[in-house]
């Protein structure tokens, strides 16, 4: 089938999204590995699915460099709405995929958990969705070695926001929801750390902080 986008006729194409055993997303457009092309790899799971399914936003990553990731390396893929198609253009290639059959291959993935530990379990539970101060975006979160999670938010560009709850590997949603109750609190309230970004010795906090946060600096 043939379809008109732009001027353009092309072919629409299937999509296929998986996670393999190396938690590495790898995305098949008309059954061809195209994460792994040019001796790249795909993209960690975490990267392209918390806290929002960006194969649902305007831009993905497809693949990125094998051995750091996409911080490193990555080729990304703007995606498109024009009626009853999704148009996907990067490194000169464009391909366009019929809404209906790419949307619920979206929603497929989206909810298929199985790369998840529980500590990943855990993030995103606690990112998705999580009411934040404007401009203030969810990372990651990691366990620490005194056995409390840790909540990494970022004011792009200007601060680095680090927020310990009590972590239990073996109940991740009881902790999530621990997590997620303290953060959709009043940020001043918040057990948190804070750092300047680039790497300079910031005076002043956040505006939003408490007077609890405290700031860390690394030499």
């Amino acid at each position: 089938m043939l379809t008109p986008y732009g001027g353009d006729q092309l072919e629409r194409s299937s999509l296929s999204l998986s996670v393999d055993e190396r938690r590495r997303v790898i995305v098949r457009v008309d059954g061809v590995d195209v994460s792994r092309a040019d001796g790249n790899d795909g993209p960690d799971p975490w990267h392209v699915l918390v806290p929002v399914n960006r194969f649902a936003a305007q831009s993905v990553v497809i693949a990125a460099c094998r051995g750091c990731g996409p911080d490193c390396f990555a080729v990304e893929a703007t995606i498109r709405r024009d009626g009853d198609v999704v148009r996907w253009e990067w490194d000169g290639r464009t391909v366009v995929f019929d809404a209906g059959a790419y949307d619920a291959e979206v929603a497929r993935f989206g909810v298929d958990h199985g790369w998840e530990t529980p500590l990943r379990r855990a993030g995103r539970l606690i990112l998705t969705d999580l009411p934040l101060p404007p401009g203030v975006v969810g990372v990651r979160v990691s366990e620490r070695d005194t056995g409390e999670l840790e909540v990494w938010l970022e004011e792009p560009d200007h601060y680095q926001i680090f927020v310990r709850t009590p972590w239990n590997s073996t109940c991740p949603h009881e902790s999530a929801a621990t997590a997620r109750t303290v953060l959709t609190g009043p940020p001043s309230g918040w057990p948190a750390q804070w750092h300047g970004v680039p790497w300079e010795r910031r005076e002043t906090p956040p505006g939003y902080a408490g007077p609890s946060w405290r700031r860390v600096d690394w030499d």
